[in-house]
């Protein structure tokens, strides 16, 4: 078993405040870390969906119209919309190395550009024991990886970044999460403290869009929740809601991008992972915009069928 590095560990350290002193984070009532993130409208977010340890995605989209360039000059701010771990890709569901890789390389990028990225939590943020994918443990999986390559001390430092990683951001002209909506909605001081509302949380990183227009199940939201939500936010009724968690691969849109998802107006799921054209929103001035760092010419990712349903 290996052990990170002095500089590795502290490397952590240091994410991990900044993660907690983010400028726009909003604090909670004893001052520390809320789960809502309010930007200014003077911040220009890429938002990139789920990318399930396609560093090679994540790569091109920071290649992609000079977006590095731009973050590090303070013009964007990247927001990775949660799951970044964890490979998905049918056959590969096991394989955790390039998910130690990814983390690696996005708390380098956080480190070196402190205000320029942003991490919401998903639901494959974590190494519970008890999160599966097609019968296969990934949490216990991931953990066991980390600790074989990192040592302990490490594990232990990135559990820590994911249980205070923020839930949900708001913004001229969009709201994001990881998953969906709370059903029935959620205030702004609960977000904050979402901590204390432990189902609110869960429903952040887990619900699914109602696909069948029947009454929706404990799991699933509707148009009706995103609504609610944006009232108790006091939030345009246009609002750019973004989530991603969920890929419709079965409609046969191949993109990674699906918008005003079942007939619900300006609800948009975007997931960025191997699969996908690599694709992620820019909003700027209350205008959203879809890019893909990955064109209908290049070549896909090798192996299984890509757009098979995850």
């Amino acid at each position: 078993m290996s052990s990170a590095s002095e500089s590795e560990l502290l490397r952590l350290e240091k994410v991990h405040q900044l993660i907690n002193d983010f400028p726009y984070r909003t604090r909670t009532r004893d001052g520390g870390p809320g789960g809502l993130i309010e930007f200014p409208d003077s911040v220009v977010p890429l938002i990139v969906g789920d990318l399930h340890s396609s560093l090679a995605n994540l790569k091109r989209i920071l290649e992609h119209d000079d977006n590095l360039g731009a973050i590090a000059k303070g013009e964007r701010t990247l927001v990775f919309i949660g799951d970044t771990v964890h490979n998905d890709v049918t056959g590969m569901m096991r394989e955790m190395d390039s998910s130690v890789a990814i983390l690696e390389y996005i708390f380098a990028l956080m480190e070196e550009y402190p205000s320029g990225f942003v991490y919401l939590r998903g639901n494959h943020d974590t190494f519970d024991e008890r999160l599966t994918k097609s019968g296969i443990f990934q949490g216990k999986e991931f953990k066991n990886t980390l600790i074989a390559r990192k040592g302990e001390a490490y594990f232990h430092a990135v559990d820590g970044i994911f249980a205070d990683l923020p839930m949900f951001i708001t913004g001229n002209g969009y709201a994001i999460t990881h998953a969906g909506p709370v059903r029935g909605g959620c205030t702004r001081d609960q977000l904050i403290h979402i901590k204390e509302w432990d189902n609110m949380y869960h429903q952040l990183m887990w619900n699914r869009i109602n696909e069948f227009r029947g009454t929706p199940s404990m799991k699933e939201y509707d148009g009706k929740d995103i609504q609610a939500t944006l009232a108790k936010l006091n939030l345009p009724i246009d609002t750019e809601f973004i989530v991603g968690h969920n890929p419709l691969w079965g409609t046969g849109e191949k993109s990674g991008v699906w918008m005003n998802v079942i007939g619900v107006p300006h609800h948009h799921i975007i997931y960025s992972g191997a699969g996908s054209r690599a694709p992620y929103f820019v909003v700027q001035r209350g205008l959203l915009a879809t890019k893909f760092a990955l064109n209908d010419a290049e070549p896909g990712p090798i192996g299984d069928d890509p757009w098979k349903k995850r």
